[in-house]
């Protein structure tokens, strides 16, 4: 019988070795994500504002330099235990995100009064933009995202040691195989009690390449295997983090660079 000890130990030793030949990430970005809830009878008008009045104050933001790029979700489905429109915001700095937080008095979430008065509730996780990848080729994307929540059972250091080992080979794998046009991974600052500690973005090409996640996620999946390192991650992923209830979104509106 193979011991949870052995397990864990293949696992470390496993990360330790990708630690010592991967490339260093890129640095971290401040970022904040905000679930927006609505009841469904409500979700027509709330997306009819979002996609129009949200969108022209984002772009306002951005251009002041409040933000420094945006993503504003909503999705496809009327879902118990999920969310309705989700904004996703970077800023430059500690000072820009200070001026978000000015704004937030007057407006939460940023929302103006008729989108507020359509909303049930709200989650806002301040959080990092810590892994982030996008093609350098072919079409830009506008298809659907996927919006994946994960609660990571180590700490987090660790889980980034396991996503650069286990999960961004598979997304480089994605845009390689010309499905994904980009992915972004968002970590809670403070994510005690929060919905998810790890966040994961990702943005599809089209609704065609959409079709052909679970073809490509085997094909990429089965050419990692032959790497002992990336297989010995895979065997032992559930010792890291739990999945939990993802969404298929479109995008309203969007600018900067990274999901």
């Amino acid at each position: 019988m193979i011991r949870p000890a052995s397990i864990l130990a293949a696992l470390v030793a496993a990360l330790v070795g990708l630690a010592a030949k991967a490339a260093p990430p890129e640095p971290a970005e401040l970022s904040l994500v905000v679930a927006i809830s609505t009841a469904p009878a409500n979700r027509p008008a709330l997306r009819e504002d979002l996609a129009s009045e949200q969108a022209r104050r984002l772009h306002a933001w951005r251009a002041q330099g409040v933000v420094k790029s945006y993503r504003l979700l909503f999705n496809r489905y009327a879902d118990a235990g999920s969310w309705d429109a989700m904004e996703i915001l970077t800023f430059a700095d500690a000072a820009a995100q200070a001026r978000w937080n000015a704004v937030e008095r007057a407006a939460p979430a940023g929302l103006d009064p008729r989108a507020l008065a359509l909303t049930t509730s709200i989650s806002s996780t301040p959080s990092e933009l810590v892994r982030r990848g996008a093609a350098t080729t072919g079409p830009a994307g506008g298809g659907p995202f996927l919006v994946i929540p994960y609660d990571a059972l180590v700490p987090v250091a660790e889980y980034l040691k396991y996503v650069d080992g286990y999960t961004v080979p598979q997304m480089r794998g994605w845009i390689e195989e010309g499905v994904l046009a980009g992915y972004g991974l968002h970590v809670a600052r403070y994510y005690a009690g929060r919905p998810w500690t790890a966040l994961l973005v990702l943005d599809y090409r089209d609704e065609g390449a959409l079709a052909r996640r679970d073809e490509v996620v085997a094909k990429v999946r089965g050419r990692l295997a032959a790497d002992p390192v990336w297989k010995t991650i895979s065997d032992n992923k559930k010792a890291m983090r739990a999945e939990k209830q993802l969404a298929v979104a479109d995008q309203l509106a969007g600018e900067g660079a990274g999901p």
